[in-house]
């Protein structure tokens, strides 16, 4: 019984030292910028309020046209998103950095490839002559569910960070077109 009492005071000073040990210092540059990768990306495979409200406002009124909810095409495209950050090297003397990302998605000109043929093909198919409205709600199914059968797969991605005059990191303005290039696959 005393060798218990004596172990719980043990394993606080232990886990107290450990913290402590973790807290000291500043973050490296590497970890910012791994964290900074993180937050974003985690933004979008956690499908955050953030990601969808920027899809819905890039194109929420082409989805109400043909009648997909946002929220469901997201989840759709985005299932079996993941990333893997990799090398990051800096340069502080240039006030420079990469990141190596490999990021696994569904890739967006696959999705509209398919979506041209399975729409003709559907359109094709049917008797007469659909009006406006029954083009848009085709249009719209042919597109969750080309999407929901895409298969993700993986593209490299190198993102680039800067330092400003007080030391201060932030990704570059070429990190969009970076992200939206491995999305597209």
């Amino acid at each position: 019984m005393r060798k218990k009492l004596l172990l719980v005071p043990l394993m606080a000073v232990v886990v107290a030292c450990v913290f402590a040990l973790s807290g000291c210092g500043s973050p490296t540059v590497e970890q910012l910028i791994n964290e900074d990768l993180t937050n974003q990306l985690d933004e979008i495979k956690n499908n955050d309020e953030s990601f969808l409200d920027g899809l819905n406002k890039v194109a929420g009124k082409e989805f109400k046209r043909v009648d997909i909810k946002t929220e469901e095409y997201a989840k759709s495209y985005l299932e079996g998103f993941d990333y893997k950050i990799g090398d990051i090297v800096v340069d502080e003397d240039k006030g420079t950095a990469t990141a190596e990302v490999t990021i696994t998605c569904k890739s967006m000109n696959q999705i509209q490839g398919d979506f041209a043929t399975k729409f003709q093909e559907k359109v094709a198919a049917l008797d007469g002559s659909p009006s406006e409205d029954e083009l848009y709600k085709i249009a719209g199914q042919v597109m969750i569910d080309v999407t929901k059968s895409a298969k993700p797969k993986d593209t490299k991605a190198t993102f680039r960070y800067s330092a400003n005059d007080d030391n201060e990191w932030s990704g570059d303005d070429s990190n969009i077109s970076e992200m939206m290039s491995a999305m597209q696959g």
